[in-house]
């Protein structure tokens, strides 16, 4: 017993030294907001053995910040003639978005589009299994979560039958949510290319052990031809057949230059987890022509300018959480978001209560149950202010609300990955697509006004009524809010 005391003792005195290390290394080596630091200052100092186990999950992230390097160059603004030679108003009112998105993601406006928005999970995998069976060449798919229940299963078993007719297939999953064993095998065994995303360094242990910088993206490229992309994992909950029932989410089937856009983010995030240095290689779309009879025939509509905008905590500038500031910023009728996590940095928080206070009609939908228990409480401490600010603030109520998208001024709308939160602006690498198209802004809205119908309107009076247990809860869980 005694040896066993002693043993105890020692890793004790060890994870108190590990723990002055982090301290340390938060100091002088992460370059992250200073909140975010005390934070964990004052985790690993007054509980440094939970703390210890904590910061290993949660905080840690230096040496990935070096392995997923990226660096920040001037580039030349080749939106800059597009933006004037369209004479459109409604884009030129964007141009300082679009050149911002162009520097600082390297993703140019593009123009010879078509897109299809999907707000149903049903109809948005019949499409895209559609897709892939009609699949030529090749696929490419990022996932944040690919589940191998009965959707997972028919997709898998859809990527290996491709695969046999020699159709080249690439999957990136994360490695908070890898695939099983079994999954590995059969991927392995049908010759699919796959790659893991920060997986776990312990061999067998099917977990990550950091939950920062998770690549939290989801699209599917088809043949360079067609491409998905949105808030849609992969699994049953996503058709409605889960425990929040009903699923909410939005994505966008495109076709046109904007894929190669798209493409060149799946190689970007491909090369970090492969160690690999796979390039585009061909830069010119190879169904142009096919785009633009599809341009013609649908005379216009669901057309046009639309631009790709990603982040990750290697980008020298916070471009999401920026692109979120600007639309913001620049609305001068309204601003309509959706998102299932509500947790503004103040810098965002800020900008939407001075346009509360400039007359600006804001409104806000959050669900009304959450799959995660923490925020909800979190998601109703940040509301507060803005709805005494005149915001209006809406819980949806016929399922669960995984949408991530924000629409100003029947002008544009970003739509994608990117919740409004602390880990998709500063931890995560996410990606969304701005459309620049009225009709489009228009469906958005239209179904935007259809979720109000199913929601439950939060009213000042009632907020400030609520009982004391609950404002207890927000205000502590709210202290959580740097790392959600």
């Amino acid at each position: 017993m005694e040896p066993i005391l002693k043993m105890t003792s020692i890793l004790l005195k060890y994870i108190w030294i590990m723990n002055l290390s982090f301290i340390l290394i938060l100091v002088l080596l992460e370059r992250k907001n200073p909140l975010y630091t005390l934070l964990w200052a004052i985790i690993l100092s007054l509980a440094p053995y939970i703390g210890f186990i904590a910061y290993l999950f949660f905080g840690i992230s230096f040496r990935k910040r070096r392995k997923a390097n990226k660096i920040y160059q001037l580039a030349r603004l080749e939106s800059k003639d597009m933006i004037e030679f369209s004479q459109r108003k409604d884009l030129q009112n964007w141009e300082k978005l679009i050149h911002y998105l162009e520097m600082t993601s390297k993703n140019r406006l593009t123009w010879q589009n078509t897109m299809t928005p999907y707000f149903d999970g049903q109809k948005y995998f019949r499409a895209l299994l559609q897709d892939l069976k009609e699949a030529k060449k090749e696929i490419k798919m990022e996932m944040y979560l690919f589940r191998k229940d009965m959707l997972g299963s028919q997709i898998l078993s859809l990527l290996v039958e491709k695969a046999r007719v020699g159709v080249e297939i690439f999957l990136l999953l994360d490695g908070a949510n890898p695939p099983s064993f079994s999954m590995r095998k059969i991927l392995k065994t049908a010759g699919i290319e796959y790659r893991i995303f920060f997986p776990s360094p312990l061999p067998f242990i099917n977990i990550s052990l950091n939950a920062n910088y998770r690549n939290h993206k989801k699209m599917c490229i088809i043949d360079r031809k067609i491409a998905y992309v949105g808030g849609f994992n992969i699994g049953d909950e996503y058709i409605g057949n889960g425990k929040l029932g009903y699923w909410r989410d939005t994505a966008m089937r495109v076709a046109g230059e904007i894929v190669v856009e798209l493409e060149k983010e799946f190689y970007f995030t491909w090369n970090i987890a492969s160690r690999e240095k796979r390039q585009l290689g061909e830069k010119v779309y190879p169904y142009m022509q096919e785009v633009m009879q599809e341009i013609k025939r649908r005379k216009g509509r669901n057309t046009g300018y639309m631009q790709v905008a990603t982040s990750g905590p290697n980008f020298d500038f916070h471009t999401l959480r920026d692109n979120y500031l600007n639309l913001i910023q620049g609305a001068k009728s309204h601003i309509y978001i959706q998102t299932p996590y509500f947790v503004p940095d103040d810098i965002i928080l800020d900008a939407l209560k001075i346009a509360c206070l400039s007359g600006i009609k804001v409104k806000i939908m959050i669900p009304a149950k959450s799959d995660h228990f923490i925020i909800q409480p979190v998601n109703h401490y940040f509301i507060g202010e803005l709805l005494e600010l005149g915001a209006d603030i809406l819980e949806y109520e016929k399922g669960f609300l995984h949408c991530k998208v924000i629409m100003v001024d029947g002008e544009v709308v970003s739509m994608g990955s990117c919740n409004v939160d602390y880990r998709s602006f500063y931890q995560n690498f996410e990606i969304n697509v701005n459309i620049y198209e009225k009709d489009v802004v228009g469906e958005f809205e239209k179904q935007f006004t259809k979720d109000i119908a199913a929601s439950e309107r939060i009213s000042y009076p009632n907020y400030r009524s609520r009982a004391l247990w609950r404002k207890v809860k927000e205000a502590v869980f709210r202290l959580f809010a740097p790392v959600l």
